[in-house]
């Protein structure tokens, strides 16, 4: 016989425990960010969006941070229509400036083997790529812009 289920202990709610919250936090703030960088590219432009972008402060090794959250951008960009790489490595470096790390945004086009242009969208924190690391290495992509 099971005893009855009063005797048991319930389990918080997942989004109780600080860790899920926390992960709740930024997921939210990265798909908003990902929606306002997406209508901002299609109304702005690129141009207007670099000329308002924070500048970071001098901080010390962020990349653990960057990769938190260019994973949740990653992974929140299939919720919102044609957010290409630009706008996923906009969204992220406009976080990372907002939190005070310093990044790199790199934008690159190459030519594939049928002749087809293609442009690519990276980002990368103290010398290493968080964002956009594709499986074409990017060592095949003339970098056009770098922004810091």
């Amino acid at each position: 016989m099971q005893p009855p289920l009063t005797d048991r202990q319930p389990r918080p709610p997942r989004a109780a425990t600080p860790s899920a919250r926390r992960t709740l936090k930024r997921d939210v703030l990265c798909l908003g960010t990902l929606v306002v960088m997406r209508i901002a590219l299609t109304l702005v432009g690129y141009a207007a969006i670099r000329a308002r972008m924070p500048q970071p402060t001098p901080t010390t090794d962020s990349h653990f941070y960057a990769r938190q959250l260019a994973r949740s951008i990653e992974r929140l960009a299939r919720f919102v229509p044609r957010a290409s790489c630009l706008t996923q490595a906009l969204a992220l470096q406009w976080l990372l400036a907002r939190a005070g790390h310093a990044s790199e945004l790199f934008v690159g086009v190459r030519q594939d083997a049928a002749g087809r242009f293609a442009a690519h969208a990276w980002v990368s924190c103290n010398q290493r790529i968080v964002l956009g690391a594709s499986t074409t290495p990017l060592s095949e992509f003339t970098v056009l812009a770098e922004r810091r």
